[in-house]
């Protein structure tokens, strides 16, 4: 696609796709599918992103077109805002492209308002989805229904700076370590770092985050959401939870609130100030750019007091769905198989896209070093992929900007964890009607 052209349409190829067996139309799966090559088919696919994504994706459609060379694929992409102004207005209609790609936080909004076609047909004739385990499928499958199949996932992570470690000569921290061996840490880096300029903290307020949140449910054991969308925690559960690193944000332990709204929104970490950062796999890359070292280790997070093994989900970086007002779903089902299963595909991505949802997809890649701290990691955690990501409920995105604005104030002292928790069901009764 030449770079001259604003984020546009571009098609190439076409192929041809007979579907034996079913009615064509836009709802009903059909029973059995075949492919005969002289029939054509025309998909349109959009995804969010920039040139370089749309330069790689015209690489991906022309191999597609080597199996399929009659399936033209109409190609649209926009930057983030703008994408989901126009998938909006075209759910509004009943209009969405073929082929759409699809965030988490959106997944469930989508399918709730039956935008979404169910996949299951498919899965023993153009979507096998051959390497993709469960625990992945699982958070792209909403009512039973697969509505999103991952084009790349990551894992909930704690990183280290081994730099500053190795300079004040303190152990890394290790993956069997509790949340109460995790502070000790802290205050272990604290001292160390007291003298630098400007000062090293162990890390940020842990509690800041809401996915840190999602992963303390998960370990316990509980659900986060409910199938309707509405909170399977209360308010006792987030009092709890941030009660939880109270000791050290009173006593002005973690990397202090006023740096953190000055970086925002990169801080300590990145900044090379703090030693831990909390954040999934693949924004490793991030880390090692901003903080300016490759030198990074990943681990999981802390366990909970009294266990003794993790409970992780791979969240998709992002997913790919097939409208449900498509009238070429069958050709757009391969397509999605192509994309998330080919190795070429990965090979060209890398993990731009997110990790590679097969172990094909993921030997392919020419490997950064941040690919390789990435993938390492999850091939250690492997085992303990052992659930899927919950599915987020639309508003999801306004719930984790609350978690933050409520943080910051609670890190200045304007609010109690009660007044928090107060006021983020307040909001989540907004936003999820619960």
């Amino acid at each position: 696609m030449s770079k001259r052209l604003p984020a546009l349409i571009a098609a190439v190829g076409v192929t041809t796709l007979v579907l034996a067996g079913c009615s064509g139309g836009s709802n009903d799966a059909p029973t059995e599918v075949t492919f005969d090559e002289d029939t054509a088919a025309e998909i349109s696919f959009s995804w969010w992103g920039n040139e370089d994504r749309a330069d790689r994706f015209e690489q991906v459609v022309a191999l597609f077109n080597e199996d399929y060379p009659n399936v033209e694929v109409v190609r649209n992409f926009n930057a983030w805002g703008d994408y989901w102004t126009a998938r909006n207005t075209e759910a509004a209609g009943k209009s969405l492209p073929d082929v759409v790609m699809m965030d988490a936080g959106y997944l469930g909004e989508y399918a709730s308002k039956d935008l979404l076609a169910d996949l299951t047909p498919y899965r023993d004739t153009l979507l096998p989805l051959d390497g993709i385990n469960d625990q992945v499928l699982g958070s792209g499958t909403v009512d039973d229904q697969l509505v999103g199949v991952p084009l790349g996932t990551n894992a909930w992570s704690m990183m280290y700076n081994k730099d500053l470690l190795d300079s004040f000569g303190i152990d890394y921290p290790t993956d069997d370590m509790t949340w109460d061996e995790l502070n000790d840490f802290i205050l272990e880096v604290n001292e160390a770092g007291g003298a630098s300029d400007p000062r090293i903290y162990g890390a940020e307020d842990y509690t800041g985050g809401l996915p840190n949140f999602i992963y303390h449910l998960m370990q316990e054991g509980n659900p986060v959401f409910e199938e309707d969308g509405t909170a399977s925690f209360d308010e006792k559960d987030v009092i709890s939870y941030l009660d939880s690193a109270a000791d050290l944000r009173d006593d002005g332990d973690f990397y202090p609130v006023e740096r953190s709204v000055a970086l925002s929104p990169s801080g300590g970490f990145l900044a090379g100030e703090t030693a831990i950062w909390f954040n999934f796999s693949t924004t490793v890359l991030q880390g090692m750019t901003d903080a300016g070292t490759e030198n990074i280790g990943m681990i999981q997070p802390p366990l909970e007091k009294g266990e003794d093994a993790h409970v992780l989900a791979p969240k998709p970086s992002m997913l790919l769905s097939v409208a449900k007002n498509s009238d070429q779903q069958q050709a757009a089902a391969a397509f999605v198989n192509f994309l998330t299963t080919s190795p070429e595909v990965a090979q060209i991505f890398g993990t731009s896209l997110g990790t590679p949802p097969t172990e094909e997809g993921r030997a392919a890649i020419d490997q950064t070093p941040a690919d390789t701290v990435n993938l390492d990691y999850l091939a250690s955690v492997d085992d303990e992929l052992t659930a899927s990501y919950p599915i987020l409920p639309a508003g999801y995105g306004t719930i984790e900007a609350k978690w933050g604005e409520l943080h910051e104030q609670l890190r200045y002292g304007d609010i109690t964890t009660e007044q928090f928790a107060q006021e983020l069901f307040t909001e989540m009764s907004l936003v999820l009607g619960s």
